[in-house]
């Protein structure tokens, strides 16, 4: 990530939250991470290709996608996504220029 790129968080809650996808998908000059939390945690890796593909992104996003990992193992979807704790989330958002909640 450069330090010109500006770094964006979303929160996205929601599943199948298509709008949020949407305004998730990372552009030219834009880092982009989604941190899935509560029921978002059971979307798939499939279904997040097709949002990105359906906006025309492709492969090419450069948008991470990470979860709680509570709410993960909560819900039982094991290893589906890079998971991070609490403490991490804090350091996620002080570091993001801006914080989306969807």
């Amino acid at each position: 990530m450069s330090s010109e790129e500006l770094r964006v968080l979303h929160l996205i809650s929601r599943l199948d939250d298509r709008r949020a996808w949407a305004a998730a998908a990372a552009g030219p000059g834009v880092a982009g991470v989604v941190l899935l939390l509560h029921d978002a945690v059971m979307e798939t890796r499939e279904s997040v290709a097709g949002y990105v593909a359906a906006l025309g992104h492709g492969q090419g996003s450069s948008t991470q996608v990470l979860a709680s990992a509570r709410d993960a193992q909560r819900r039982g979807v094991g290893d589906r996504w890079r998971t991070i704790d609490y403490r991490e989330m804090v350091k996620l958002m002080a570091e993001a220029d801006r914080v989306i909640s969807w």
